[in-house]
C-alpha cells in the first residue's frame, strides 16, 4: 500500500527518463518500442518515440498528440486515449492513472518488498500473483520518486524505464508546442454535433461494459495502438472514435452504477437531440 501510495503522489514531481516497452503480440510477433520523456507537475508532460515529439500535455491542459504524422490539439471534452503508438507508454509510470492503479484488484503480493538497485538507483522489488494464481508479476518501485521502473510479465512482456533523473522544475516550454497544428474539427463548436459525438462515444462504452470478458480477451496481447483499435472495432462494432473511449475507459467504469450513469446520460443526450429546446 506504501508503494502504491508512493506512486500516485510522484505526479508531483518533476522527472525525465528513457522506457522501453517490449514483449509478443497476439500473433507471437516481437514488438519492442523506446521512449524518451518528462513530466512536470500538474500533469505536464512530454514524449518523444525516436527524437520525434507524440505527445505533449501543458500545464494550462492543452493535449497535443501526433496523428497520422500531424500534431492535433484535443478537442475539449473529448474522451479520447493518448495514442503513442505502444501497448503502454510513459503515462502509465505514475500518477492516478498509472499501470499500477488499473491492474486487477484480484492480483496479491507473494512477498515483502525487497531493497534492490535499479540503473545505479536505489528500488523496491516485489511480485504479485496474477488472478488465476498460476504465474508472478516481478515489480519494481523506484525509492526516491515511487515511479514504477520495472514490469515483467510471465510471458516475457518487460516494461523497463533508465536514465531516470529528478529535477527541481523543467521549464514550461518543453511541454508546449510551437509548430504547425492541423485544423480543428469544424463541428467542435456545433452543440448538436457535440451532442451526437458524446452518444457515439457513451454508446461504444455501454457495450464494451456489457461485455467485459470479451473485450479483455480482444486487446490482451495486441502490438500497438492500431491493432488494439482494429480488435474492439470488429469484436463491438463501434467508430474508431468509440474504440478510442473504450480503451482510455478507466476500470471502476465497470461497476453497475457506472454502467446506469452512462445509460441516463445517453437517454438524455438523445430526448436532447430529438427535441431540441428553442434556445439551441
Amino acid at each position: 500500500m506504501e508503494l502504491v501510495g508512493r506512486n500516485i503522489a510522484a505526479s508531483a514531481l518533476s522527472v525525465s527518463g528513457s522506457l522501453r516497452v517490449s514483449g509478443k503480440n497476439r500473433q507471437d510477433g516481437p514488438f519492442d518500442e523506446q521512449f524518451e520523456f518528462w513530466h512536470g507537475g500538474g500533469g505536464q508532460w512530454r514524449i518523444e518515440r525516436d527524437g520525434e515529439v507524440v505527445y505533449l500535455a501543458s500545464a494550462d491542459g492543452t493535449v497535443t498528440v501526433l496523428v497520422d504524422g500531424e500534431m492535433r490539439r484535443q478537442a475539449s471534452g473529448r474522451i479520447r486515449m493518448a495514442w503513442v503508438g505502444s501497448m503502454f507508454s510513459p503515462l502509465d509510470l505514475l500518477g492516478e492513472d498509472s499501470l499500477l492503479r488499473k491492474m486487477s484488484t484480484r492480483t496479491r503480493v507473494t512477498r515483502e518488498a525487497e531493497a534492490v538497485e535499479k540503473d545505479g538507483r536505489a528500488a523496491w522489488s516485489t511480485e504479485l500473483v496474477t488472478p488465476k494464481g498460476d504465474d508472478t508479476i516481478e515489480l519494481a518501485f523506484d525509492d526516491g520518486t515511487g515511479i514504477l521502473v520495472l514490469l515483467r510479465s510471465p510471458n516475457g512482456g518487460l516494461l523497463q524505464v533508465t536514465n531516470l533523473a529528478v529535477h527541481d522544475q523543467i521549464e514550461s516550454e518543453r511541454f508546449t508546442w510551437d509548430g504547425p497544428i492541423a485544423d480543428a474539427d469544424p463541428d467542435r463548436n456545433d452543440p448538436r454535433a457535440q451532442a451526437a459525438n458524446r452518444i457515439e462515444i457513451l454508446s461504444a462504452l455501454v457495450t464494451a461494459l456489457e461485455r467485459p470478458q470479451d473485450l479483455l480477451s480482444a486487446v490482451a496481447g495486441t502490438a500497438d495502438n492500431q491493432q488494439a483499435r482494429t480488435a474492439v472495432v470488429d469484436l463491438l462494432g463501434v467508430s474508431d472514435t468509440g474504440a478510442d473511449a473504450v480503451l482510455s475507459m478507466q476500470v471502476r467504469r465497470f461497476g453497475s452504477a457506472e454502467v446506469d450513469k452512462i445509460r441516463r446520460e445517453v437517454a438524455e443526450l438523445r430526448q436532447q437531440t430529438e427535441h431540441p429546446s428553442v434556445d439551441q
